[in-house]
């Protein structure tokens, strides 16, 4: 089979297509026929070395983590799910190898597809519902909070929009270009072009503020903040992290970094919203598999309005 692979640290450059044998199961263990793979940032995070202190020094690696397929195995002591099932899910984000022809996974890892869903969409809105479940669950957003959103039209933005708007919050989103524009379908309550303002001019507080862009540190955000309000960052670095526990020490307005950890309640509750055209994630392109050269370079470039997606025959 087909499988996208590095042997050391670097660029793009490094990935290689490699043939190896579709891997075994064990009883408790499915194989995935890939059908669609998306492409997050941390792909390239991991390739690049940013966090080989968590990856590793064993090489080959494998590359990406959110995929789409149908049920081409299954162990004997498995239990939801059999043969010819279509099913999406994420692997393990510091280990994962989605970008194959077929993967080995277990139940906590997958989700059934809803039927209206393409294997593009569902693999395309995992991470970032997953995130925005975790965002909105940490910071416990209520019907009539207010809440701000840095980087709204990113691939966790947009869901944490849809679904703050959905729990009744009043929503306040900073994008720009295309993107900003994208983002009006879902109604949010105040847009902020970073480009033409900044957020930290503005006179309005929030109860809770989502940092996803990278932009807005905790210690500009803090005075956007209202006395008890929290502050949630998915982009932490160690620094940040000690920053934020001494924080939260003495302070009202809580800096929380979060990763989220995908479970079967919330694949559950994505897929529920999916079937139901209550969410959504657009896909702004696609790319064969053998593309992944080509695919890498332009999700990183930017600019496109939603994930970037393989598509596996």
């Amino acid at each position: 089979m087909k499988k996208v692979i590095y042997n050391r640290y670097g660029s793009f450059d490094d990935l290689q297509m490699a043939e190896v044998d579709i891997p075994g199961i064990q009883s408790d263990e499915f194989l995935i026929k890939v059908k669609a793979v998306a492409i997050n940032p941390l792909d390239w995070k991991k390739l690049e070395g940013q966090l080989k202190i968590i990856t590793g020094k064993k090489f080959p690696k494998g590359i990406a983590f959110d995929f789409s397929g149908i049920i081409e195995n299954a162990g004997n002591n498995t239990t939801n799910f059999k043969t010819g099932d279509e099913v999406f899910g994420t692997l393990d984000a510091m280990k994962g190898e989605a970008l194959a022809e077929y993967i080995v996974v277990k139940t906590e890892s997958i989700c059934k597809k809803p039927k209206n869903v393409s294997f593009e969409t569902a693999a395309a809105i995992l991470t970032g519902g997953t995130t925005a479940i975790f965002l909105l669950n940490k910071a416990k957003i209520k019907a009539g909070d207010e809440v701000l959103i840095n980087g709204a039209s990113g691939g966790v933005g947009m869901v944490a929009l849809q679904v703050a708007k959905l729990k009744g919050a009043k929503v306040a989103t900073v994008a720009s270009g295309k993107g900003l524009d994208f983002i009006h379908k879902w109604h949010p309550d105040r847009t902020i072009d970073y480009k033409k303002d900044k957020v930290t001019n503005k006179p309005e507080k929030y109860d809770a503020i989502f940092e996803l862009a990278g932009s807005l540190p905790f210690s500009q955000a803090k005075n956007l903040l209202k006395p008890n309000g929290i502050y949630v960052s998915t982009l932490p670095n160690p620094v940040d992290m000690i920053k934020a526990f001494f924080n939260n020490l003495f302070s009202a307005k809580k800096n929380i970094i979060i990763q989220a950890h995908p479970n079967q309640k919330i694949f559950n509750e994505i897929s529920n919203w999916m079937s139901q055209n209550i969410v959504e994630m657009p896909v702004a392109k696609t790319f064969r598999i053998d593309e992944f050269k080509e695919a890498y370079h332009f999700a990183k470039k930017g600019g496109a309005i939603g994930k970037v997606v393989f598509t596996i025959p």
